[in-house]
């Protein structure tokens, strides 16, 4: 009987232990910022603005990090890949999202949807065990 009560306690741990690692996550967004997004980039920044808001106002037990990553056309060169790294903080993230993210550039030429993944996958700060990417595009 002891060994049983030991193994559930075991399991019982684990499963708070698993709990607790999805209460803390980083959550990424990936949009399309080029020129021919010009009409939907206020409506998208808006909404990405209210799921972050609403997630840290959800319950107080979550802790998450936040980034963005916007991406353009390959013609870009340069200027093709916008990071912002994680954070914690929701007011830093709501400044730089509606300062900072604009629709810009684009000739016309494909966009740089795999880069822009690929860019917040390996250039960003990820730093807890679960991971949350929204990718976007019209």
């Amino acid at each position: 009987m002891k060994l049983l009560e030991e193994r559930l306690r075991y399991y019982e741990d684990e499963a708070i232990i698993n709990i607790e690692d999805s209460m803390n996550f980083d959550l990424c967004f990936v949009l399309d910022c080029t020129e021919s997004m010009s009409e939907h980039i206020e409506a998208m920044k808006e909404h990405i603005i209210k799921v972050a808001s609403y997630i840290n106002g959800y319950n107080s037990n979550i802790k998450f990090w936040i980034g963005f990553c916007g991406y353009r056309d390959h013609s870009d060169h340069i200027d093709r890949l916008q990071i912002f790294d994680f954070t914690n903080s929701l007011e830093k993230f709501k400044t730089y999202i509606t300062n900072k993210v604009m629709a810009e550039g684009g000739y016309d030429t494909p966009e740089d949807v795999l880069g822009g993944l690929n860019a917040a996958i390996t250039e960003m700060t990820w730093s807890n065990a679960t991971r949350i990417l929204i990718q976007k595009n019209k």
